[in-house]
């Protein structure tokens, strides 16, 4: 048995750089599958409808060929049946059984629909973007504060895209959730008030304090204003830090060398 191509598909090859060897594996599938001749379903441009893996397009371009290649399977699964019999989907493309009424009207109807639209499901697209968005963030350097993901960030964007979405856009929603990053790391805090001065996160603050001879933070010292005013306010205050150790009896002599 020696299966045909389908003149659609035979059109549609002239993308392929060795189209003989393209042809030929094609005719040796349809053989495989046991068809008369084989048709794959196009897109609504008249190429092959890809997967969208492994592209090297921008990110945008390769959710909407993931999304339309699922939507494909299914439209091909409810009008054809199972994978496998009168259509299968292989790293080739979406191929079927073009002697399959069936088969052969589904590839036609999707090819149709996307000629009209660039999607064959937005709700389907959407939410491969939400997902791939979320990811973006959540996989970005910007470390989140405990509490937020990537969905909270994302809600504060305005109409961001995948692929698009850059650390300074995070930090500016952060900061509209009312998140101050500490002054000296990538911390995040929840200040309770507006006011000046410089945040820090409990190491940093604790770092501020640290004796110059020895490198030791005056964990005694900070600690009353750690456990109080700091926790309360969500933030320490590197000015605060520093007025307390020179405050301090400990500190005073860890500055200045001597007793207060």
């Amino acid at each position: 048995m020696s299966a045909t191509l389908t003149d659609e598909l035979l059109s549609a090859t002239g993308q392929h750089c060795h189209r003989y060897d393209f042809v030929t594996r094609m005719e040796s599938e349809a053989d495989a599958h046991g068809w008369g001749r084989m048709g794959m379903v196009l897109d609504g441009a008249g190429a092959l409808l890809e997967d969208g893996e492994g592209w090297h397009q921008h990110e945008s371009e390769a959710l909407r060929a993931q999304s339309n290649w699922a939507a494909a399977c299914r439209i091909m699964a409810d009008a054809a049946g199972e994978c496998g019999t009168l259509w299968d989907a292989t790293g080739d493309g979406i191929m079927y059984d073009a002697d399959s009424f069936l088969a052969s009207d589904a590839a036609r109807r999707i090819a149709d629909a996307l000629a009209g639209y660039p999607l064959l499901d937005d709700a389907d697209h959407s939410a491969r973007e939400w997902a791939a968005m979320v990811d973006e963030i959540e996989g970005s350097p910007v470390g989140l504060p405990d509490g937020v993901d990537g969905e909270d960030v994302l809600r504060e964007l305005d109409c961001p895209s995948p692929g698009e979405i850059t650390m300074a856009m995070i930090e500016d929603a952060l900061s509209g959730m009312g998140y101050t990053a500490c002054s000296d790391c990538d911390e995040w805090l929840t200040p309770m008030d507006a006011r000046r001065g410089e945040p820090l996160c409990r190491d940093c603050a604790l770092n501020e304090s640290a004796v110059p001879t020895t490198g030791e933070p005056l964990v005694a010292v900070l600690t009353p204003y750690l456990d109080g005013y700091a926790t309360r306010q969500g933030a320490a205050y590197r000015e605060d830090v520093r007025a307390i150790v020179r405050g301090s009896a400990e500190g005073y002599s860890a500055v200045y060398g001597r007793a207060a």
